[in-house]
């Protein structure tokens, strides 16, 4: 089975579903152990700018009822979504969401730059410090002190 990946690199150019898998890709997963989106077995992924082919050849152009355009990559090897993979934006807010979507997409760049955007494994030095800033910040996923009832956080 053959999925897509977003070669894009401006956020502009990216609709929300694609930017959450690119976050997705470079955050750990809420749910299991799992460091970052990677394809499940037996997944091929290829980039949203490489031509389709298809078992007809040039016969392309007719269709085929066997063989469907593939959709984008969506579901962890861990079974889990892009959601479960920092990915929410609902859940994280629009102005973390933005934040994460930059850096993702820098780490992209990074991976195009060395030739391995569809090595989902690879990683170096500069990628495991940029990834860093894939997590949630402090804030986001728990208060720093107790806040009961009766208290402010001036006090």
């Amino acid at each position: 089975m053959k999925y897509l990946y977003p070669t894009a690199h401006l956020i502009q150019d990216l609709p929300p579903p694609l930017l959450s898998l690119k976050i997705a890709r470079h955050s750990p997963c809420s749910l299991c152990s799992c460091s970052g989106l990677n394809p499940p077995p037996g997944i091929h992924v290829v980039t949203d700018d490489t031509p389709i082919e298809t078992s007809l050849g040039g016969l392309s152009q007719y269709g085929s009822d066997e063989e469907e355009n593939p959709s984008y990559l969506s579901i962890c090897a861990c079974s889990h979504s892009v959601n479960e993979h920092g990915a929410d934006e609902h859940e994280i807010g629009s102005e973390e969401f933005r934040r994460r979507s930059l850096v993702a997409i820098r780490l992209d760049e990074l991976l195009q730059d060395v030739g391995k955007l569809l090595d989902f494994e690879y990683t170096d030095e500069d990628i495991a410090n940029l990834r860093q800033r894939m997590k949630l910040p402090v804030s986001i996923v728990a208060p720093s002190h107790d806040l009961s009832p009766g208290k402010h956080c001036l006090q």
